[in-house]
């Protein structure tokens, strides 16, 4: 197999064109065995491609999902580069700079592939609607509230220059992106809020990308002055920040703060919560508490608990599911049902309750955040471990098949 006949494997996939096991075993080995880093990437690019057109919510065979994501896990634990465990192949020799983000591509692509397949057998044999006019899904959607109380509706605000002070100029681009622009002695401060259902991005005066999740709020000045740039946080935000050496980053967010000089890392601090987690993609941050303090590299996650605020702890999570949010996805790895429903409800601005015991029910699959409350409902439902009721903007989540 090559990379042309590898494509057209994934394009009978999603055309739900049967596709026998000789197939599947020629384009595993050709991924895993021979295809380079330069194809592997153009492999990934095309599967990207056939998800954007499917369209609608997908959903992972949870089998292909549990095996995959421990294949990562024990990956990133081993930093290995040799082998994953797929019919145990043997993986070639790659640089080490190169093969980790190969390996995260084919994990991914094969997880892909599998979500494909899962969504044309729900389309075969479609499950029972939980709701005949669904919640619709969020998009972008923020209020910036200015230093002298003035509030502008983000997502219906014109193209252009959206206000002006001391200097410093808030605009909004051609992309829908807010971005400041000229600088100031006079430091008044700002702050972007998201509701439920609604996201935004947003540059800040030195450059830092920031992209805010639902129900999450970030305070910050028009311009940055001083030793460092401190900005506060409520909710959740994914930060890639401008690189300004001796005047470090500084993110507060409940009882953490993320210190960085240039670096892209995630941030939850929501209040309904367990935990406080930092988790770094690139480059490196120093996380303190009051009676905590660590430092992460790339790929490691730092976790405070609300009950016990005196000791972090670090492990290496999925950082693709860590961010899956702000790439339009919900991403759930093993992920209780209570904890999917906080991220839905932020979503689609509902409210849940529960009838029954769910303690003990998991959840493993990527789903669209395109789609609507009712589709994703019924690709969670279609597990037989859970269905919904929806009254209005209440949902209903109760055990086991309806």
């Amino acid at each position: 197999m090559n990379l042309s006949k590898a494509i057209q494997h994934l394009e009978a996939l999603a055309a739900g064109m049967p596709v026998d096991e000789a197939q599947a075993a020629a384009f595993r080995h050709w991924v895993f065995n021979e295809a380079t880093s330069a194809e592997l990437e153009q492999l990934a690019a095309a599967h990207e491609s056939l998800l954007m057109a499917a369209g609608g919510a997908l959903a992972y065979d949870s089998a292909i999902a549990h095996n995959i994501l421990n294949n990562l896990q024990a990956f990133r634990d081993t930093e290995a580069e040799g082998l994953i465990e797929q019919e145990t192949p043997v993986v070639p020799m790659r640089s080490r700079r190169n093969y980790w983000w190969g390996a995260a591509a084919v994990l991914f692509l094969i997880l892909g592939a599998g979500a494909i397949w899962f969504m044309r057998q729900e389309k075969s044999s479609p499950a029972p609607r939980v709701a005949a006019q669904p919640l619709q899904p969020g998009g972008n959607k923020a209020l910036l509230t200015l230093a002298n109380g003035q509030q502008i509706q983000l997502d219906q605000a014109a193209t252009g220059q959206l206000a002006s002070a001391a200097g410093v100029h808030v605009v909004k681009l051609d992309s829908g992106l807010i971005a400041y622009q000229g600088n100031s002695d006079l430091v008044e401060y700002h702050q972007l809020s998201t509701p439920r259902g609604g996201q935004f991005r947003i540059t800040l005066p030195d450059g830092t990308g920031v992209w805010l999740n639902s129900v999450s709020s970030l305070r910050f000045p028009n311009t940055f002055t001083g030793s460092s740039r401190e900005v506060e946080l409520s909710g959740e935000a994914y930060f890639e920040v401008a690189q300004q050496p001796g005047q470090p980053f500084i993110v507060k967010a409940g009882a953490v703060k993320v210190q960085v000089l240039g670096t892209s890392f995630d941030l939850m601090a929501y209040e309904d919560e367990a935990a406080i987690r930092t988790t770094v993609l690139t480059g490196a941050v120093s996380v303190q508490a009051e009676k905590a303090a660590t430092t992460l590299g790339p790929g490691t996650q730092a976790r405070l608990s609300m009950d016990n605020s005196t000791a972090f702890t670090i492990s290496r999570p999925n950082v693709e599911e860590i961010i899956a949010w702000k790439n339009g996805q919900f991403w759930f790895g093993k992920t209780n049902i209570r904890s999917i429903m906080r991220q839905l409800t932020r979503w689609y601005d509902m409210q849940v309750v529960y009838q029954g015991n769910v303690e003990n029910i998991y959840f493993e699959g990527v789903l669209s955040k395109k789609g609507t409350a009712a589709e994703l409902l019924d690709a969670i439902a279609a597990t037989g471990e859970v269905h919904f009721k929806i009254t209005g903007s209440t949902v209903t989540v109760i055990p086991g098949k309806e």
